[in-house]
């Protein structure tokens, strides 16, 4: 029975042909899925396995701190720095306690504090006078910023009246080179973080009193300095890194001026008379003395005193320290991207002003400014003690660009300058570093870290700000791990009532970020940052999910159509073949038998050209593979087959011999539906005449084009969630080609279909075809009714095709899409340009016909065509088989680039919906602010009002201050005569007596602002130093000493209630002292 398979196959040729190509294609498609696809896959699981885990798979968050930038799943890349308090002790213990919590590391982010170190300490013996040069030059890699000062000091025995230091141009200075920062401190669970960070292998050097912080054995006390203050000692560990990156200058200089001890008296009269410093700017200069300290270096001075390895004499540290200001969060605001193909996120930052009374060094901001009081008597005063210096390089976190999350614990997020305020392009872009201002755009992280119960005893009982949790369980990619964690988060959210976010399975996000101007800011323009998309990693495993197994079902459903479809043709093609066998004896069972196994010959076929080509995959690619992955191959080729021919053996067991005596179609009878003038008339007719041959054609082209329209919706919504982050950009960097390459296998296998059945069309009908011949018709009109034929079946079947896609793509995405409806009209063409391809080859067929031909009902071949058949069948087949393999080996996905940094300028935004909004120039003014947010109590004294929230409240002459450390003082004196106004003139006198001789005190008495009863407040017209023996410069006083100023108001007529306001950070709160005008 072999052989009288083979004769029937080699008698039919260009059937025989077809046969094979379509077997080939099939096992193309079986090596496609097991082989690339596994590979493919493999790769996605594998980038995904590799890069989805994080630092942390879940953070928890106090109620309300969600940002507008978390509607479109978008965690901002700075949230953790504004992050203030508002998780109890309770809430974490709560967490902690949970039976799937692997660890629950909690981070509180307490405040700033202002801490100064002593860099260098001078001192000169030569009589003269000295200018002293600061420059402070900070860069966040776009601009650098300059803060120059300059004072004048005196050796000698010469000294300045009380009072007049600054007519004669000159201050006090105690030789001390002071640099000072604002530093942010964190409080952890020493022991959470090590198990979450690797905390414990970043101590540098480590000690018994660093130990003894990592066990949070280190102790918190509070020490009495004072009736109703306290200093709190706080145990502490240092970053040995600053991440600021600025100059501080000191250049000393003595002036070209003779100052002998008999002559000292009348060059200081001189220098007054001539107008002081002015005069003294203009005077040359020797420079005696010049130091300059990076960032870095004054941090790493600072390292060394807290390690006791420095050996300048003059370096120190400061005792105790303010904590005036709290962290506070970027606000961003949603705005149209300049270029919204490139970033479909951009957001613009609040910017705010700066009061003038402000204690902020910085003129601009872009957080709320917030302390801890208005005055200092709310600010926590902390006593630092070191317990060592800890590296955050060597901490065990995320540094893939990946999926690295925001540990602002550790580390500034990161920003690229991409265009300037006027959206031109920065070629290249530069990267941004943080300055040394609390309330800018990028804060430097937090360089100090204390325990948790430190934080509590300063901030009381919701000190967390946050808590990073780590899940036991989810160590694979997979939907159950993506389950536990969503059971999780929702455990946590009902039984603490806190805000959950999973960020395991996130990547970063690129969007831009408008920098509006504020104070002295100009706007910057836009910067670049990788916000987190949340949950991207479980989104691409999903979509991916979805699109490998709509590639196996494309092509396993194809082929099986295709070899339906093609057994059903054969049997049609055999009819008289069949029914010649019944008459000389064959049994039905035989001839069933008889398709089982040229179908089995073929599923063989099947099966070993897959191995073959597998089997070169897998030893060029290296790809890991099972002998149950080699035996699945097998019986689906098997499969396939058998199951194509079950349809066709049942129907041919219906053959009956009376067959080869009928020609024509399965009925005897054909009637014409309608009368036809055309080529395309009589294809339309033939085809509603002929229907049932007509439905199997458009059912055998509509399944696989409806496969072809859902996975080519599926590739584009693939694509569409993979380019949102740079993980997903990358996964689609490693599956692209495969999804092009099954669809291409697809459509080979459609198009095979389509021209197995025409063909058998075009067989059947030869006799009509030579009777057109014979009446006239020409080539290419006979070509045409057979294309017609096949364009025809294609439009049904792509109306057909595309209602199937629809349903399922409805039913996969749980809605239909009337986006993308475009997109599926357009994808029409595929099904007609099937049927159209695939009516080629009949069409070439029945255009070679002859009259003759047609009439005698066959063809023969000749001997020279028979060999010449056999060598291009040969050379043919060689070609196609080496071309197969090629085409397989250059489509595997190459593990190899699987480091490759992603360009983010290759990024597609396919059906990303983006932001919008309108920029905003620059930030209010503080008159702006003051008449929109100010609506006075009429019904209240504004005073009264005042006094509610002071430290103290006294009656001019009650005495201020009069501790150990200081004495205060205040009175009304008469105002200066030389003064003329129209309204009336009060005078404070205020004095200050430090009387410790360590130490320095900020001391800003031109601050100090007089309030009326109805809430006007009043600045001072003058201001005047009426004597001094301290080292004050003007806002600070150094060592032991006094001052005595005057400040000069001019207040209403009417005003008949003053009060004169002081407050700093010499005084834990604001001070009301209230007189009659």
């Amino acid at each position: 029975m072999i052989r009288f398979i083979w004769n029937s196959w080699w008698r039919n040729k260009e059937r025989f042909i077809l046969l094979l190509i379509g077997a080939l294609i099939v096992s193309i498609g079986l090596s496609y899925l097991v082989g690339t696809t596994q590979a493919s896959q493999g790769t996605i699981v594998d980038e995904l396995q590799k890069r989805w885990k994080s630092s942390y798979d879940i953070v928890v968050r106090p109620p309300g701190s969600r940002s507008v930038t978390e509607d479109k799943q978008l965690l901002e890349p700075n949230y953790l720095s504004g992050l203030n308090g508002g998780i109890s002790l309770e809430q974490y213990e709560t967490i902690r306690s949970m039976e799937k919590i692997e660890t629950a590391a909690p981070i509180s982010m307490m405040g700033y504090v202002d801490y100064g170190t002593t860099l260098a300490e001078v001192n000169y013996d030569e009589p003269g006078i000295y200018r002293l040069r600061m420059s402070n030059s900070t860069t966040n890699g776009v601009s650098t910023y300059e803060d120059d000062n300059t004072l004048y000091f005196t050796v000698g025995d010469w000294q300045a009246p009380q009072g007049t230091q600054r007519e004669y141009g000159v201050t006090g200075f105690n030789g001390k080179l002071i640099n000072s920062n604002n530093i942010l401190i964190a409080g952890i669970d020493p022991e959470a973080e090590a198990q979450l960070t690797g905390l414990n292998d970043a101590i540098s050097d480590e000690t018994e009193q660093s130990g003894s912080f990592l066990d949070n054995e280190a102790s918190v006390s509070t020490i009495e300095v004072g009736t109703g203050i306290q200093n709190i000692n706080i145990p502490v560990l240092l970053s040995n890194q600053s991440f600021v990156e600025g100059t501080s200058t000191y250049t000393i200089e003595k002036l070209e001026q003779s100052f002998k001890q008999d002559e000292q008296e009348d060059v200081m009269n001189e220098v007054k008379e001539r107008g002081g410093v002015q005069y003294l700017d203009d005077l040359e200069a020797k420079q005696v003395d010049h130091f300059n300290f990076t960032s870095e270096e004054s941090h790493q001075k600072t390292i060394e005193l807290i390690k006791g390895t420095n050996e300048d004499a003059g370096a120190s540290l400061d005792s105790f320290n303010w904590m005036a200001f709290q962290p506070s969060p970027v606000n961003y605001q949603e705005v149209n991207s300049p270029f919204g193909e490139r970033w479909p996120f951009a957001y613009q930052v609040e910017p705010y002003s700066v009061p003038e009374d402000s204690p902020l060094a910085q003129k601009h901001a872009y957080r709320p400014i917030t302390m801890f009081s208005e005055t200092s008597e709310g600010w926590p005063r902390l006593e630092l003690d070191f317990h060592g210096v800890f590296d955050p390089s060597q901490l065990d976190l995320s540094k893939d660009p990946l999926n690295e999350l925001p540990m602002e614990t550790y580390f500034p997020s990161s920003a690229k300058w991409v265009m300037d305020n006027e959206e031109n392009p920065i070629n290249p872009p530069k990267e941004m570093k943080p300055l040394n201002n609390p309330y800018g755009f990028l804060t430097k992280p937090p360089l100090l870290l204390t325990t948790i119960e430190a934080a509590s005893q300063v901030l009381g009982e919701e000190p967390i700000s946050a808590i990073r949790v780590k899940v036991r369980g989810v160590d694979e990619m997979s939907e159950s791990s993506g389950q536990v964690l969503e059971q999780i988060a929702k455990d946590i959210e009902e039984e603490t009532g806190l805000i959950t976010d999973i960020t395991l399975g996130s990547s970063p996000q690129p969007a831009i970020t408008h920098i509006p101007a504020s104070g002295e800011q100009e706007s910057l323009g836009w910067v670049e940052q990788p916000w987190i998309k949340l949950g991207s990693s479980i989104s691409i495993f999903k979509e991916s999910k979805m699109g490998l197994s709509g590639v196996i079902a494309s092509v396993i459903v194809v082929a099986i159509v295709y070899v339906f479809a093609s057994n059903i043709m054969m049997m049609y093609a055999r009819k008289k073949e069949f029914a010649v066998l019944l008459a000389v004896g064959w049994r039905p069972k035989q001839l069933s038998l008889l398709i089982f196994i040229e179908a089995l010959i073929l599923g063989i076929f099947v099966s070993l050209v897959s191995w073959l080509i597998l089997g070169i995959i897998y030893v060029t690619n290296d790809v890991e593979t099972s002998i149950w992955r080699l035996l699945f191959i097998a019986i689906f080729g098997l499969s396939v087959y058998l199951l194509g021919s079950l349809v066709p053996s049942i129907l041919v067991q219906r053959i009956s011999p009376y067959e080869t005596m009928k020609t024509g179609e399965v009925t005897t009878k054909k009637r014409h539906s309608f009368q036809a003038f055309t080529s395309f008339g009589m294809a339309a007719n033939q085809f509603m005449t002929q229907w049932k041959r007509a439905l199997l054609s458009v059912v055998s082209i509509a399944l696989p084009t409806a496969m072809l329209i859902y996975f080519l919706f599926i590739t584009v919504q693939l694509r569409g969630t993979m380019y949102t982050t740079w993980l997903g950009e990358f996964v689609a960097m490693e599956v692209g080609v495969m999804h092009y390459i099954a669809m291409g296998v697809a459509l080979l296998i459609a198009i095979l279909t389509t021209a197995e059945i025409m063909w058998q069309n075009v067989s059947e009908r030869q006799a009509e075809f030579s009777v057109l011949k014979a009446l006239g018709w020409r080539n290419h009109t006979v070509r045409m009714l057979v294309l017609w034929e096949g364009a025809i079946s294609g439009l049904i079947a792509g109306l057909l095709g595309l209602s199937l896609s629809l349903v399922a793509i409805t039913i996969s995405y749980n809605q239909f899409p009337f986006d993308s409806l475009l997109f599926f009209s357009s994808t029409l063409l595929i099904p007609i340009v099937t049927g159209i391809v695939g009516a080629m080859l009949p069409a070439m067929k029945a255009v070679q016909l002859t009259p003759s031909e047609g009439f005698r009902g066959g063809v023969s071949n000749t001997a020279k065509t028979e060999k010449a058949f056999r060598y291009v069948f040969s050379t043919g087949g060689a070609a196609l088989a080496a071309g197969v393999v090629a085409i397989m080996l250059f489509a595997i996905p190459a593990n190899s680039n699987s480091n490759e940094q992603v360009d983010s300028t290759s990024t597609s935004t396919n059906d990303i919906e983006g932001t919008e909004g309108e920029l905003e120039v620059s930030a209010p003014t503080e008159e702006e602010i003051k008449v929109e947010d100010y609506e006075p109590d009429q019904t209240r004294d504004s005073i009264m009002q005042e006094k509610e929230n002071a430290y103290k409240t006294l009656i001019l002459g009650d005495e201020v201050f009069d501790a150990e450390d200081k004495e205060v003082t205040v009175e009304r004196v008469d105002p200066p005569s030389n003064l003329k106004t129209n309204e009336k003139l009060i005078t404070i006198r205020t004095s200050y007596h430090k009387k410790a001789g360590e130490g320095s005190v900020v001391y800003k008495p031109q601050t100090f602002q007089l309030m009326s009863s109805d809430g006007e407040s009043y600045k001072p017209i003058e201001f005047e130093e009426v004597t001094t023996d301290s080292t004050w410069n003007g806002f600070e006083i150094k060592g032991q000493g006094k001052v005595v100023t005057e400040s000069t108001f001019e207040v209403s007529e009417s005003s008949e209630k003053l009060a004169f306001k002081m407050n700093g950070s010499w005084t834990p709160g604001e001070i009301i002292i209230e007189f009659e005008s």
